[in-house]
């Protein structure tokens, strides 16, 4: 079958390259499919209808599902969705803010101001359909100051997060039947809080407790569903920022969630999950049940050593041991704790476990940690495998690795890893049994292991 690019669609059929993109975007050419950066259009493809100009007359008799906050990256998400599937999409947004270009073709926008509530009330008037589905997705977030708290931003928040939901809702239910559903977009705040975005969190808690009460009332009347979707870290445009940077370390997942996962899942409790009413599917990657199940707490010295010394001596003979040693100021010293935590590294090669150690530090240490009589008993030790890694050249060549390694750790097979912590804070260490953690650290350890010396060469 002979295929038309872009550029030779757009003459055949007289309309622009950019309207022919969308097109494909939305998946409304049958057959179309993308080869690299290349579309691949079949040349015997009828033009596409133009739902601008035949809008009214096409869309009439599908199922109308509202969106609030459509120019969201998840509402955009959520509009391709929602269009492939057929649907007839309304769209709000607040007045004055930028519009995505792909939502100007395809979805029946209005401007509305969260802040007014008689622009809501006609925006919901103008409606003159019956509503299927209804998802408020808007927010207002803005960090405070807490020692010059703005009382005037704390309630501005509050009338789109909270205020303005709670009249779209009461509004446009009443435009359902009892197969329509309502969704609730939240955040993860309403069950953490905030440090610095108290009316953005508190707010979010209260639409959670709205649900619930919608729920009671709405479902006894009208037979329509509400539920919420909980989001957490979403990536995007901020995906760089060093707050979320941050934040996937106390993801299970260990990366931030995509706008069209959340999308899907607002997409499924709208329209598939039918006996699911006044509950929150929480879309987080594990973040509220991080402490839970992924890790325990970041551990002052003596939790610390006490949790090495159990997994030390509950490790059975044939089990392996892989370790990373970065020379931390808090290891190899006359600590009574670390002296025992050491000795406990003999005792269970004695059993029968496979150890092996990588020192990494940089070669202008060597002659310092000869002196070091740890280091001379694992020298001493034929049971260990010990090699060392220049640490210059990790930080020249692959620096992405230390970013794994950071402060060291101890593997034990693919059960557990046993995390240090820099020196200088409060806590020693953690330990965590979250698969994708130990396995990125696994994997860590094995290119390591490409560039490794024995140490007793680099000892001489």
């Amino acid at each position: 079958m002979d295929y038309l690019t872009v550029k030779e669609a757009s003459i055949l059929w007289g309309i622009s390259e950019r309207r022919i993109t969308n097109l494909l975007n939305h998946n409304r050419i049958p057959g179309a499919f993308k080869k690299g950066r290349r579309w691949n259009i079949p040349n015997n493809t009828s033009k596409p209808s133009d739902k601008r100009t035949t809008f009214a007359k096409e869309q009439i008799d599908k199922k109308v599902v509202v969106v609030a906050g459509i120019n969201s990256e998840i509402g955009i998400e959520l509009s391709k969705i929602l269009l492939a599937k057929g649907f007839y999409v309304i769209g709000f947004y607040q007045e004055g803010s930028p519009i995505d270009k792909a939502l100007q073709e395809d979805i029946e926008l209005k401007a509305v101001d969260y802040f007014n509530r008689e622009t809501l009330l006609k925006a919901v008037e103008a409606i003159k359909k019956d509503v299927y589905g209804f998802v408020f997705m808007e927010i207002f977030f803005e960090l405070e100051d807490s020692l010059d708290f703005d009382y005037n931003q704390f309630e501005r928040s509050y009338q789109v997060n909270l205020f303005s939901v709670n009249l779209l809702v009461r509004e446009i239910v009443k435009k359902m039947n009892f197969e329509s559903s309502i969704v609730l977009v939240n955040s993860i705040e309403a069950y953490r809080g905030s440090f610095g975005a108290s009316a953005y969190a508190s707010a979010q808690a209260a639409k959670e407790n709205l649900m619930k009460t919608y729920a009671n009332i709405y479902t006894e009347m009208y037979g329509v569903r509400v539920n919420s979707v909980v989001a957490g870290w979403i990536g995007g445009v901020m995906e760089t920022d060093d707050t979320f940077d941050k934040a996937k370390n106390s993801i299970p997942m260990k990366r931030l969630g995509f706008p069209q996962e959340i999308a899907d899942d607002i997409y499924l409790m709208l329209t598939r999950h039918k006996y699911s009413n006044g509950t929150s599917l929480v879309s987080d990657g594990g973040y509220l049940s991080f402490d839970e199940q992924s890790k325990t707490e970041d551990l002052d010295s003596g939790k610390f050593y006490r949790i090495l010394d159990k997994f030390f001596n509950e490790t059975k003979s044939g089990s392996e041991m892989w370790i990373i040693s970065t020379m931390m100021d808090n290891e190899w010293n006359e600590d009574p704790a670390e002296r025992k935590f050491i000795q406990s590294n003999f005792d269970v090669v004695d059993r029968g476990v496979k150890m092996e150690r990588i020192f990494l530090f940089s070669k202008k240490n060597i002659e310092k940690y000869k002196k070091n009589p740890y280091i001379q008993r694992y020298l001493a030790c034929n049971k260990i495998t010990t090699n060392f890694v220049d640490l210059d050249f990790i930080q020249e060549e692959h620096p992405e690795l230390l970013k794994v390694v950071k402060e060291g750790w101890i593997g034990i097979d693919d059960y557990a890893l046993l995390v240090d912590l820099p020196s200088d804070g409060t806590s020693r260490g953690y330990v965590t049994m979250n698969k994708k953690e130990i396995a990125k650290a696994k994997d860590c350890f094995k290119k390591l292991k490409k560039w490794t010396v024995p140490l007793k060469e680099v000892m001489k």
